[in-house]
């Protein structure tokens, strides 16, 4: 499970789907809304953007929603402003001090402490390139939160585009003690997962979740399954999702082989042209990655989003278990990443890094 051949990228235009179902009530950027009975998050960012941008929602309100996007009436949501604020009062952090906020990596200020070395790689835009501010997010957040950390491990981060050596060889063998970073992987019944989830459930141990990217589904307008309204209309479906996606949210939902058929490419643009010319039915990736890719192989006319379709997978960083200290690494890592939440540095950073990648695509792509 690599992240070979991604690309993704905050989109200036995500595509706007037919048929969100119940309406919602007038919303605006900049405020926050009390859900009401029948609110999607689709339809709510259709009403405050007039575009479906279930992720901007979710970053903004992933406390709330507590990794789900079923919304319960009476929840009250932040709606954030088109430049990426939180607040209309709330002051916007360009990109240049967000990175000086957030310190490159460093030396122990204390007694000895074994070196923490990351491995990551690129070609996963906004996430990780080595084109990007900082490497690209999820990059600034991990060399980030080992300084909030306490700043007690020095580190390095180094790059290693081949993903899957990350997997069969770079951590097995200890080369490095951490990837950066994975698709979070739920154990919890490992009797009803595929082969692959369950390798990673016996070998990796995870981080707290980095970033919960937003999954959409997608298919021809005039397919039959473009109208599906839960997880179990897609039974049957011809499936399509990339090389490096993790499988779980399928897996929970019962669509796995012999349910449904799965075909994973190495190219997430081989599942929007097998849409468009009839070998598959469904596509699933992110769907910031999905506005892109759609985008380039101009299909915005003849593929939609699932409104009332998505699920949420968290992106981590992960260890070998047999890594004598890969539980000491993620707990201090882990707490890095709880201060940056506590006082709002991760919002910042997401959101300075996304705003440059969406300016980068209206200059004319990364």
């Amino acid at each position: 499970m690599t992240f070979t051949s991604k690309r993704s990228i905050l989109p200036l235009i995500l595509l706007a789907c037919l048929g969100l179902g119940t309406a919602s009530h007038a919303q605006e950027a900049c405020t926050t809304y009390v859900v009401k009975e029948g609110d999607t998050l689709g339809a709510i960012s259709m009403a405050a953007y007039g575009r479906l941008d279930y992720q901007t929602l979710f970053n903004a309100n992933s406390e709330a929603l507590r990794g789900t996007i079923e919304l319960a009436p009476g929840t009250e949501l932040l709606i954030p402003c088109e430049d990426g604020r939180l607040t209309a009062g709330e002051t916007v952090v360009p990109i240049e001090e967000a990175v000086a906020a957030a310190p490159a990596a460093g030396t122990s200020t204390g007694g000895y402490r074994p070196k923490i070395r990351f491995a990551t790689g690129g070609d996963w835009y906004p996430f990780a390139d080595e084109g990007l501010t900082g490497g690209g997010f999820l990059i600034r957040l991990v060399s980030t939160a080992m300084v909030r950390a306490g700043n007690d491990y020095p580190f390095k981060i180094d790059w290693v585009d081949d993903w899957d050596s990350h997997l069969t060889t770079l951590l097995p063998n200890d080369a490095f003690d951490i990837s950066v970073a994975w698709y979070q992987i739920d154990c919890t019944n490992l009797d009803q997962v595929s082969e692959m989830t369950r390798d990673l459930c016996l070998n990796y141990i995870f981080s707290e979740s980095l970033y919960d990217a937003v999954f959409g589904f997608f298919a021809q307008k005039d397919n039959p399954y473009a109208g599906a309204k839960t997880f179990a209309d897609l039974k049957g479906a011809r499936f399509c999702r990339p090389e490096g996606y993790s499988f779980q949210d399928l897996d929970a939902e019962g669509l796995m082989e012999p349910v449904i058929t799965i075909s994973i490419p190495s190219l997430s643009a081989d599942c929007f042209e097998g849409l468009s010319d009839g070998t598959y039915d469904v596509a699933s990736i992110e769907s910031q990655a999905a506005a892109v890719v759609i985008q380039e192989l101009g299909l915005g006319d003849q593929i939609v989003e699932n409104p009332r379709i998505t699920s949420i997978q968290a992106i981590a960083a992960m260890a070998y278990k047999s890594n004598p200290r890969a539980l000491e690494f993620m707990t201090y890592l882990n707490r890095g990443i709880a201060e940056m939440r506590d006082t709002g540095e991760w919002n910042t950073i997401v959101s300075s890094s996304l705003k440059e990648a969406s300016d980068k695509l209206a200059a004319g792509g990364p």
